[in-house]
């Protein structure tokens, strides 16, 4: 009597809560905790800011009206979706949360969870998106997760997890997107994830993953993103790499791969970004990346690249960044590089490069805003035509051999660094100063290292209100500083070493108040020292010496 009298009770309870239950699934009812319970046990473990989680609360029996919940529309209702991406929460993820069996969305991106991913999150049969990314969980992946069986995308980047990265990833039949960025995995790379039918996005970026790239993911006919920064793979780079016929991108910047770069012998490849930069590859560029027609970034800096830079990186028609600094390149820039309408940075500093830059650079590049050529062999002229590539935002030119005067660029309007240092210029009348006053965002100027002489004209006061930096040192600049140096106000930095400048130190140099470096040894001051130079609380160097100062320090 007293059973059928709790089945009668358990029953009735069941209808209160607006779904049937029939006599076979008791069970169920007796024993699971409902999805609010599941809720509230998770919330226990939570500490969140005032008007986050309010509404989860043991009065309230209405869960699918709570904060972030979505629930099924049909009823029995259940859980579907947690999201409580960025919402200043904090605490552990409560393993109570693998009773929300129906729950296909798991999104807490963007708080401060800490411990560690529950392996009952593996329970969660019906989860296809498991986003947990930008906390700080600590300890090792659960290999568990490969049971959620439906799971589509997993993200648990930027978090502080170990240990390895499980092989039975590769085995989740569905999943398209794997991020696993910003940890401290160790380990090699599951070969597993290969064999992967759907996979599409793999993020294993900045970790410390050794090992190579495993042959089967790199011909992967659904990978269409590759990113693998920043951690300590080795070997090879795979032939098959640079020829699929689905990867849009690969970033491998910031590993040890050695050897040389794949030749391409795909003539359709989608591949628009290619991040190669700051590993040990070696070799000549191979001409057959001309090939990548698609392309539209690619990163070479920082390898081992000997040789020329091939003509044919000229005619891909979508080509926007070409970098390929900090290599042993030589040889003239060929001249379809500087004809590519599509350009918009070029940098190739710190190579052996040779040779003059085209008259008529301007108006073939006139798509152009970084321009970094420092540290190569360029001579001539520079070229008066780069007044009109009109979006340049970067120029540097410094440490070549370029000759004759400087161009007046204030028909530049977002040129924000000029850096013309350690060449053969001249000032003429000095003429270019007084133009660079209308190159409102210049931020940085450096003529230092040239043939710069006669008087520092007065309009050096008209320069930008956002300068921070100034290099004039080791010229044969001769006369006073102007006055008007004290209206720079952004200036940090200012050297005016190595020069020939005489009289007094103008006072309102005290007006830099934000001035943590001034550099004015070896030339022919003389006077005190300004009272006001005291004033300049931010001064962490001042060189004065080998002047003819006299009178008290202040």
């Amino acid at each position: 009597m007293a059973t059928l009298l709790f089945h009668g009770l358990v029953w009735f309870l069941c209808l209160l809560l607006g779904f049937s239950c029939s006599l076979p699934l008791l069970g169920i009812c007796d024993e699971t905790p409902s999805d609010r319970e599941a809720l509230l046990c998770f919330k226990s473990r939570l500490s969140a800011p005032a008007g986050v989680l309010p509404s989860w609360s043991n009065t309230s029996m209405e869960f699918c009206d709570w904060h972030r919940i979505t629930c099924s529309a049909t009823s029995p209702r259940h859980v579907v979706a947690l999201d409580l991406e960025s919402q200043g929460i904090s605490g552990t993820i409560a393993p109570c949360i693998a009773n929300l069996t129906w729950l296909a969305m798991l999104q807490l991106s963007n708080n401060s969870f800490g411990g560690g991913v529950p392996s009952e999150l593996g329970l969660l049969g019906r989860l296809t998106n498991l986003n947990l990314s930008m906390n700080s969980l600590e300890g090792n992946i659960p290999p568990e997760l490969s049971a959620c069986s439906q799971l589509q995308k997993i993200n648990l980047a930027n978090n502080k997890l170990q240990g390895s990265i499980p092989p039975a990833f590769g085995d989740l039949p569905d999943l398209r997107i794997l991020v696993l960025a910003k940890n401290t995995l160790t380990g090699t790379i599951p070969l597993s994830l290969g064999s992967s039918r759907h996979l599409m996005y793999v993020d294993l970026g900045i970790n410390a993953l050794g090992g190579v790239i495993p042959e089967s993911l790199a011909n992967s006919s659904s990978l269409q993103v590759l990113r693998l920064m920043s951690n300590s793979l080795t070997g090879e780079l795979p032939k098959a790499l640079l020829n699929t016929l689905s990867l849009g991108a690969i970033c491998l910047t910031r590993n040890n791969f050695v050897g040389s770069i794949p030749s391409v012998t795909v003539t359709s490849s989608p591949l628009k970004h290619l991040y190669l930069g700051e590993n040990n590859l070696s070799g000549r560029i191979p001409f057959s990346l001309g090939n990548l027609s698609s392309l539209l970034h690619l990163h070479l800096t920082n390898n081992h690249l000997v040789g020329s830079i091939p003509e044919s990186l000229g005619y891909i028609p979508t080509l926007e960044k070409l970098i390929l600094s900090a290599n042993n390149l030589s040889g003239p820039v060929p001249p379809s590089i500087f004809n590519m309408s599509s350009l918009k940075s070029l940098a190739a500093f710190d190579n052996s490069l040779v040779g003059r830059l085209p008259f008529d650079i301007g108006y073939t590049l006139h798509n152009i805003e970084y321009l970094i050529l420092t540290g190569n062999n360029f001579d001539g002229p520079i070229p008066a035509s780069l007044l009109k590539a009109y979006r340049l935002c970067w120029l540097l030119l410094d440490s070549n051999r370029f000759i004759g005067s400087i161009p007046f660029f204030g028909s530049l309007p977002n040129l924000e660094r000029l850096d013309l240092a350690s060449n053969k210029l001249e000032a003429d009348d000095w003429g270019f100063v007084s133009s660079l006053s209308n190159c409102s965002r210049l931020y940085m100027l450096a003529l230092d290292g040239n043939n710069l002489n006669g008087k520092l004209p007065s309009s050096i006061g008209n320069l930008s209100n956002s300068l921070d930096s100034l290099w004039l040192n080791s010229n044969q600049i001769s006369g006073p500083i102007p006055p008007e140096i004290g209206n720079l106000k952004s200036l940090s930095t200012l050297y005016m070493d190595y020069n020939f400048f005489t009289g007094n130190i103008p006072p309102t140099i005290g007006k830099l108040y934000n001035l943590s470096t001034l550099y004015m040894d070896y030339n022919f001051f003389t006077g005190n020292i300004p009272p006001t130079i005291g004033k300049l609380h931010n001064l962490v160097k001042l060189h004065l010496a080998q002047n003819m100062l006299s009178g008290q320090i202040p």
